[in-house]
């Protein structure tokens, strides 16, 4: 059974062909919506310790930017 991804190909088709690209496999339509799910799912679980951090349960939109800064510092 194919497992189903949070973006469809055809989104991430046209975010690639937005970005410039003129050809888009589906490999790689496919392989982009698998790395940004990857990135989507650390960057909400750095999210929630740091609102779990500040002692709160809700995830705010600072967390969210926080955690997008820290992961490129870290990466």
């Amino acid at each position: 059974m194919a497992r189903r991804t949070v973006f469809s190909m055809f989104d991430m088709d046209d975010f690639l062909r937005n970005g410039g690209a003129e050809r888009v496999s589906e490999c790689a339509s496919k392989k982009l919506g698998e790395v940004l799910e990857e990135s989507g799912k650390e960057l909400l679980f750095r999210a929630k310790k740091l609102s779990a951090h500040a002692g709160r349960k809700e995830v705010k939109r600072e967390d969210i930017l926080l955690a997008a800064q820290l992961m490129r510092l870290a990466g």
